[in-house]
């Protein structure tokens, strides 16, 4: 069976959360992924890392698993509760740098320009998943 799409989400006030699972109910069966997961980003060890570990199947389009991310930011530009054991993980040194090789991912971060902090959290998931992919 083809991998699904992942959709993981940080959310602190439910904006990310709804947009996250407007994108997973909008999803449409395709040659690409015939399913979508749609859980919080901290449900990633769970949930998403074991398939990421390992090779996509040989028929997976482009080879990779995909991942889209959408989070906001909160505090002094920080992840949402939700997302920060992910965001722990991505940015600890002992992490394997090669931990998301197999997959391409698109981040949304959400965030207002009042605060000096703009989307810090998806800024800092955009750079570690690069980093370790």
């Amino acid at each position: 069976t083809m991998p699904p799409l992942f959709v993981l989400y940080g959310s602190a006030t439910g904006n990310a959360e709804h947009i996250a699972k407007d994108i997973a109910g909008k999803f449409q069966p395709s040659p690409s992924f015939d399913s979508v997961l749609c859980v919080e980003l901290d449900q990633f060890k769970k949930k998403c890392l074991p398939t990421w570990e390992q090779p996509p199947p040989a028929d997976a389009p482009y080879g990779k698993y995909g991942i889209v991310v959408v989070t906001s930011t909160t505090g002094n530009g920080d992840a949402p509760e939700n997302a920060g054991r992910f965001v722990r993980f991505i940015k600890r040194k002992t992490t394997p740098k090669d931990t998301f090789q197999h997959c391409a991912f698109a981040i949304l971060g959400l965030g207002d320009t009042n605060y000096d902090q703009f989307c810090a959290a998806g800024k800092t998931i955009d750079s570690k998943l690069a980093e370790l992919g």
